[in-house]
Formats: C-alpha cells, sequence, structure tokens
C-alpha cells in the first residue's frame, strides 16, 4: 500500500479486528489439546446455546373483546318445594343484623341438642359460624318441635343444607 493513498474501508475493518482475529486463532489452536469427546460435546452444545440465545417466544394471544348478552332475572327468588313432615312446620327467615343461629333456635322453641347436632355436622370452613345479614335461612321442624331440615340461601343461591339422619344430621349436596 503506497504511503500517499487513503486507507480503504475494508482494510480499516481488518486493522480494527485483526487483534480479535488473532485471538480466535490461538484459542483454535488451544483447541488441539482439548480431548475429542469435549471437543464433540462443544460442537453440539454451542449452536444449541446459540439458537437458545436467538431464539424469541411467541407473543401472547390477544384477548378477545368480550361480546354477547346475558340476561339476568331480577324477580325475587321463588321458594323452593320441601317436603314437610306431617304435623311439621316450614319457617323462612332472612337473618338482620347481629341475629345468630342459637338465638333464632330460643326464639322458636327448637331443642338446643339439634343446633348441637348441627354443629357437629358443619363442614371445616364453618358456614354455619359465617351466617351474615340478608341471607335467608329456611327450616323445616317435625310434629315433635325437633329440626328435621335446614338450609342457608344468599340471593337466591342455596348455600348449605343440612338433613337430619337419625339423631344426627349431614350435608346434603342435592336437597
Amino acid at each position: 500500500m503506497k504511503r500517499n493513498e487513503p486507507e480503504s474501508f475494508a482494510s480499516k475493518v481488518n486493522m480494527l479486528t485483526l487483534p480479535v482475529r488473532q485471538g480466535i486463532g490461538r484459542g483454535l489452536q488451544g483447541l488441539h489439546q482439548v480431548p475429542r469427546m469435549h471437543k464433540a460435546g462443544l460442537l453440539i452444545l454451542i449452536p444449541l446455546w446459540l439458537l437458545l440465545l436467538a431464539w424469541q417466544p411467541a407473543p401472547a394471544p390477544v384477548a378477545a373483546p368480550v361480546s354477547g348478552s346475558l340476561s339476568l332475572s331480577l324477580a325475587p327468588a321463588v321458594s323452593r318445594d320441601i317436603a314437610v313432615p306431617n304435623g311439621g312446620k316450614r319457617i323462612d327467615h332472612t337473618l338482620a343484623q347481629g341475629e345468630t343461629l342459637a338465638a333464632l333456635f330460643r326464639q322458636w322453641q327448637l331443642p338446643g341438642t339439634d343446633l348441637i347436632a348441627l354443629v357437629r355436622a358443619e363442614p371445616s370452613y364453618k358456614p354455619l359460624s359465617n351466617l351474615r345479614a340478608g341471607q335467608d335461612i329456611t327450616l323445616v321442624v317435625n310434629a315433635d318441635g325437633r329440626l328435621h331440615y335446614l338450609e342457608v340461601n344468599d340471593k337466591g343461591l342455596l348455600l348449605n343444607a343440612f338433613r337430619r339422619m337419625g339423631q344426627e344430621f349431614s350435608v346434603v349436596t342435592a336437597p
């Protein structure tokens, strides 16, 4: 190359990359000392690593807008037909703030043993211990004045139901 001629772009790139290329060459010469099995592993793992490095995950799917309509009746819930034993009675009650099942049992003169049996039958999430104002309870009392059936509803949705089975109560899944 002559001194007075300006350097070309290629010669500038060549001069800038020379140290890197020389380092790669020295590294490849050192590769001759690596065992053959290690070389094979590197030849497999390096391209896989480069593929994983370049891989881009697919974009998240775009959520479609909600369309359509749903009609719900705002009419008050219709009370269900619950079998009442001969001589028995049905009690429908909406819980007021501060009312408890124990207070209602005393008010309606139901036996405390029935309340204890209900609490024993209560599932682990304690639905009877967590009654709230505005929930509807329906009780069916038999002719002897003992509780036969109890259900708890919230805005027309049946939450829990209990039916007498001998001296105990059990949770009813489909009344």
